[in-house]
C-alpha cells in the first residue's frame, strides 16, 4: 500500500525564457522505438527547457532508474479563475505507478498536501475524492507551496493540485519531465517529428471514463474495440 502525503523533492531554481504561448503534452522526446537511436531528441523552440531535462535525466541516472521513455509537456498561456492550465483537484501523478515527474512554474505555483493520509483506495477517482476529504477534515494534513521557478521531482506518493488564479489572471508557464516504462499513446498527446515513429493512437475518453484507470496515460485496443489491458513495451 501507498503511503500518500510526501513532500516533493526540490531540484533547483530555474528561469527558461518562454517566448510564445504553446501547449505540447507528452511529447516523446527519448524512446526505444524509430531509428533505434537512444539520443535525447528536443525541438529546437522548446530549447529552453534543456537545462531542465538535462538535470532530471542526470537524476534519475544517479539513482540507476532505467527508464524507456521521457516525456516532455510545456505550456504557456493566460490563466484565469477556472481555468489554471493545469488538472485542478487533488490528485497523484503516476497513481498507483512508479513513473517519476519533475514539475516547475513560473508563477501561481502547484500547491501541495503533505501529511498523514488514510486507507486510500486503489480506485483512481475514488482515491481523489478521499484525497479532498481528508485534506479537508484533517489538521495535521497541511497546504503549501514551494514557490515559484523551482523544479521539483514527485512520485505517486506526492499529493497536489493546481493553484486558484486570482483575478483577472495572468501568464502562467509550466514545465514537466516524465519518465516512464510505458508508451503513452493517448489522443492528443504531442508528437515529435525528430524522431520515426508511428504509434496507434486511443480514444482518451475510453480511459478516463474507467474508475480503475482514469489516471492512465497509456492504452491497448483489442479488436472488438474494448480497452485491454495497459501495453508496457520494454526494450
Amino acid at each position: 500500500m501507498n503511503i500518500y502525503g510526501h513532500p516533493p523533492e526540490i531540484v533547483g531554481l530555474f528561469d527558461p525564457e518562454f517566448e510564445e504561448y504553446m501547449h505540447y503534452m507528452y511529447l516523446p522526446i527519448r524512446m526505444p522505438e524509430g531509428d533505434g537511436v537512444w539520443d535525447v531528441r528536443v525541438p529546437r523552440r522548446l530549447g529552453f527547457a534543456s537545462e531542465m531535462i538535462t538535470q532530471a535525466i542526470t537524476i534519475e541516472q544517479q539513482r540507476n532508474n532505467q527508464w524507456d521513455y521521457v516525456y516532455l509537456t510545456a505550456r504557456r498561456g493566460w490563466a484565469t479563475p477556472g481555468n489554471p492550465l493545469n488538472r485542478p483537484g487533488w490528485h497523484s501523478d503516476a497513481f498507483a505507478k512508479p513513473d517519476i515527474n519533475y514539475v516547475w512554474t513560473d508563477r501561481y505555483p502547484t500547491i501541495f498536501a503533505e501529511g498523514p493520509f488514510e486507507q486510500i483506495s486503489d480506485d483512481h477517482i475514488r482515491s481523489t475524492q478521499q484525497f479532498e476529504e481528508q485534506i479537508n477534515g484533517n489538521n495535521d494534513i497541511r497546504q503549501l507551496t514551494y514557490g515559484d521557478r523551482v523544479l521539483m521531482r514527485l512520485d505517486s506518493t506526492v499529493i497536489h493540485t493546481a493553484p486558484e488564479i486570482p483575478a483577472p489572471g495572468g501568464n502562467r508557464s509550466f514545465i514537466k519531465v516524465s519518465f516512464s516504462n510505458e508508451r503513452w499513446n493517448l489522443a492528443g498527446n504531442s508528437h515529435n517529428y525528430l524522431f520515426d515513429y508511428e504509434w496507434q493512437m486511443f480514444d482518451r475518453a475510453l480511459i478516463r471514463n474507467d474508475p480503475t484507470r482514469a489516471n492512465a496515460d497509456t492504452a491497448s485496443m483489442e479488436s472488438t474495440g474494448s480497452v485491454a489491458q495497459k501495453e508496457r513495451l520494454t526494450h
